[in-house]
């Protein structure tokens, strides 16, 4: 009650607005999103590969990349569609870029609350963030898939893994690379950290966005082989 008002009263004197629409918040909303934005972050794509999540021709599918070329992990899902069209980028991607790069930290509750309410995987799932080099983290000052995990893990009652998996070289922006770069980029860049036994578990990846699945497939290819029995990935969203 106490945290209740003290919002409200601070939205009066200092208001706030939504980050990705810049419309004005109703005083004392618990939320940073508004709700209509929060209403266009979950669209689920209608016809979608069973294994990635991309986009497919026919329902129950599995695309043409995941026929080529199998990922490590077992299924992918996502909130909605990703798309970051040059000046007109969908709600979802701009809600993720406000988060991500522009610091908007507070995004990470109302996002985390959504992946709970739709999360699909096991309930005894041993939740991974997506961790980013040391030098990433210092420059930008959190792990955007980090906290997405702690309000899954919190609002589902999750196991939480926050150091299981360790980025262990710096690697090159994925924005301007294609899917055969990506890969090359992530080969080997991740591994278990010692003393961290995974002995047949479920592991859920937790990140921001699915665009090719490089990165995912390389943590995936690191769980297994430390002995997890399956990786499955989510995240906010996919690239469309």
């Amino acid at each position: 009650m106490v945290e209740s008002w003290t919002r409200l009263a601070l939205d009066c004197l200092f208001p706030r607005s939504c980050p990705p629409c810049d419309e004005a918040l109703a005083p004392g909303a618990v939320s940073d999103l508004c709700p209509t934005c929060t209403a266009a972050l979950v669209a689920p794509p209608p016809t979608s590969c069973v294994r990635c999540g991309g986009t497919v021709a026919a329902p129950a599918a599995v695309c043409s990349g995941c026929l080529r070329r199998p990922p490590a992990f077992a299924r992918a899902v996502a909130l909605g569609p990703y798309r970051a069209d040059l000046g007109s980028p969908n709600v979802l991607a701009r809600t993720v870029q406000c988060l991500k790069y522009r610091g908007h930290r507070t995004l990470a509750a109302p996002l985390a609350e959504l992946l709970a309410a739709h999360y699909p995987f096991a309930p005894d799932a041993l939740l991974v963030p997506v961790p980013l080099h040391t030098a990433r983290l210092r420059s930008r000052g959190f792990n955007q898939a980090l906290l997405l995990a702690r309000g899954l893990a919190r609002r589902r009652s999750l196991a939480l893994a926050p150091r299981l998996l360790a980025r262990i070289r710096p690697t090159e922006e994925h924005a301007r690379l294609d899917a055969e770069a990506r890969r090359r980029n992530v080969r080997d860049a991740f591994r278990i950290r010692s003393g961290q036994p995974l002995a047949g578990h479920s592991v859920v990846l937790i990140d921001d966005v699915l665009t090719t699945g490089a990165t995912a497939d390389a943590c995936a290819r690191a769980l297994l082989a430390a002995g997890a029995g399956r990786v499955d990935v989510y995240t906010v969203g996919r690239t469309a």
